[in-house]
């Protein structure tokens, strides 16, 4: 299986890529990494659509480079879909109707999202800029998954992980805090105890722009170049 991952710009070092490759080697997988846009008008994340437009007839994943995966994670990657069915990750606990999914990891046939792909570069200008315009998130750059969201229920079916699976984890103690209770509350279960993680979470996501996991306590020696 094809996995791909975007590493545009210098907000995140080559650590990730080390941890990731290595994380993904111990499961018989390796990942494309791309570090320059595809297309000189398309802005960081938003360069994910391009996958869509990839000419393969199997499943592939794109995920973020941002991601923690611990436990028994080879399940995230071999999940199964069938044709017209999308998987992702539930968006966190501050779901709204207008999104629900997260866009840290997408598996999908690119063949059935071409449409998709055609949709954005038909006009990427205005797509890149109307989720910021419309107030549904906040810029400079973002509103990429609420795009992929939107298009993907035109014609395809959305599936989401077990949400005990994928959790959010930041800098900020009160946020995850709050993280647990929530956690407790729907699984009657902890989240994170005795300095580890419960032992059903796969995927750890770190979201924003500051919340970094090589600069978090728990997980920064995983990033070290000397892996």
């Amino acid at each position: 299986m094809k996995i791909f991952s975007l590493r545009i710009g210098d907000k995140y070092g080559p650590e990730y890529e080390i941890y990731l490759d290595s994380k993904l080697k111990e499961i018989g997988h390796e990942i494309t990494w791309i570090r320059e846009p595809f297309d000189p008008r398309v802005a960081l994340q938003w360069n994910k659509m391009f996958f869509m437009n990839l000419d393969i007839d199997e499943p592939i994943v794109v995920m973020d480079c941002d991601l923690v995966l611990m436990n028994n994670y080879e399940e995230l990657f071999d999940h199964p879909i069938e044709r017209g069915e999308f998987l992702t990750i539930k968006q966190w606990w501050e779901n709204t109707e207008v999104q629900t999914i997260n866009g840290g990891f997408f598996k999908y046939y690119p063949k059935d999202c071409k449409y998709i792909y055609e949709k954005f570069i038909k006009d990427i200008d205005f797509w890149q800029s109307y989720y910021i315009k419309n107030r549904m998130t906040v810029g400079p750059v973002n509103g990429e998954q609420n795009f992929v969201e939107a298009a993907v229920r035109e014609r395809l079916k959305i599936v989401m992980f077990d949400e005990k699976w994928c959790v959010r984890w930041t800098k900020d103690t009160n946020a995850n805090n709050y993280y647990q209770k929530l956690y407790r509350k729907y699984y009657k279960q902890n989240l994170f105890q005795g300095g580890s993680f419960n032992k059903d979470i796969k995927l750890i996501h770190f979201t924003y722009s500051l919340n970094k996991p090589h600069e978090n306590e728990l997980f920064k020696h995983l990033y070290d170049l000397s892996i």
